[in-house]
């Protein structure tokens, strides 16, 4: 929700013109009898004009034309109101890591509290310099809107983008923070992040990679089962590819969370949920397929599935099977780590075969509801498939 009052006076510095003009005049005269004269005094008319003219139109460039005024940017110190805590007003900015080459950056203020905080469009910019321990102010934008952001707990958020003005101070890996005074300039509060350079992004990328293996046996850390491989492109660039088994924005925003918070790691495409809009049956020409019980608890790893043919005709299946959950009116698909052996199978009349399907509780989220295993099935001999399905339930 956005910051909800705001006054704004905008400032604007106009070039100036001014336009000087000479009219020139002049004559002479020539004996009309005398031609050679005439003619003479013709030519050094002509040469006069001209060498006027391009007098006056040298004098015109100076006089004429816009003046232009090129504001740069300018550090402003680091306000020294009381700090705000945490708790009670959160500035952050959208991730803790950019790469070097990044020139925007974007703040998002949040009231926490049962307070209310007001501030201006004004900041300052500061980068840690750790050889002198001390923070050294950064250029920023030279025009401030005369904008006042209230910040309410019934409307408690706002964002801003802050920019990098690499032209004046090229970027340095390192800390840097953006400053804003609130209350009158009697409060402070700030937002660190990091800029990385390729050393740094593989430090990232190692980061990652310890947090798998620490925790991908970890039966709860949903996370950690989720990754299943990192690579920077050519091994050397700003980005981090990190793959995920259930690549949504609900698990992506969780690995930023709880393993690292960069710019410039790459999930790929987002997984959408994606419906199963086919008819899958139970029971349906001699053919049925049931799981062993009707309802699982939370957190289920694995169910048994029989199918069973009491059709004279020979049944044809293969290794693969996917689980459904309903969601309203349609079902959509749970990851289901999308690698089958290719293996076939036939079940005489009168015969069962067992499988177990894994639903993935840690990557699916499997939360309570209604739930169905489906599979593919044909008779031996002909082109005719259909979707058997048995449906249980997660309490």
């Amino acid at each position: 929700m956005k910051t909800m009052i705001v006054f704004l006076t905008c400032i604007f510095i106009v070039g100036c013109a001014s336009k000087s003009k000479q009219k020139v005049e002049g004559a002479s005269e020539a004996s009309i009898n005398n031609t050679v004269e005439k003619n003479d005094t013709l030519e050094l008319l002509s040469d006069n004009q001209q060498e006027v003219t391009i007098k006056e139109s040298e004098k015109q460039e100076q006089l004429s034309g816009t003046m232009t005024y090129k504001l740069k940017p300018i550090p402003r110190d680091i306000p020294t109101g009381q700090a705000i805590n945490s708790d009670s007003l959160s500035m952050r900015t959208e991730y803790d890591y950019y790469p070097l080459s990044t020139t925007k950056i974007k703040v998002i203020i949040t009231n926490l509290s049962h307070h209310e905080y007001e501030c201006g469009e004004s900041y300052s910019l500061a980068y840690f310099d750790e050889q002198r321990n001390t923070w050294e102010t950064l250029p920023t934008n030279p025009i401030i809107n005369n904008i006042l952001w209230i910040f309410v707990p019934e409307n408690p958020t706002h964002e801003q983008t802050i920019e990098l003005y690499t032209s004046e101070i090229p970027n340095r890996p390192g800390k840097y923070r953006i400053y804003k005074a609130f209350n009158r300039e009697t409060k402070v509060a700030y937002a660190e992040f990091e800029l990385v350079d390729k050393k740094g992004v593989k430090r990232l990328r190692e980061r990652i990679d310890n947090y798998w293996r620490k925790n991908r046996m970890v039966s709860n850390d949903t996370t950690a089962q989720n990754i299943h491989s990192t690579w920077i492109q050519n091994d050397d660039g700003d980005t981090i590819y990190v793959g995920l088994m259930n690549n949504t924005p609900h698990f992506q925003e969780m690995f930023r969370r709880k393993v690292v918070s960069y710019s410039a790691v790459s999930h790929g495409a987002i997984r959408y949920n994606v419906p199963f809009t086919q008819s899958a049956s139970s029971d349906t020409l001699h053919v049925t397929m049931r799981t062993e019980l009707p309802v699982y608890p939370v957190g289920t790893e694995v169910v048994s599935v029989e199918l069973t043919n009491n059709n004279p005709g020979i049944l044809f299946f293969g290794e693969q099977y996917h689980v459904v959950r309903k969601e309203g009116n349609r079902w959509v698909f749970l990851y289901d780590g999308g690698v089958w052996n290719d293996l076939g199978h036939g079940l005489k009349q009168g015969g069962t075969s067992h499988f177990k399907a894994r639903l993935r509780p840690v990557v699916n989220d499997n939360k309570p509801g209604i739930y169905k295993v489906i599979k593919e099935v044909g008779f031996s001999g002909s082109s005719q498939k259909w979707f058997m399905g048995a449906e249980f339930r997660i309490k």
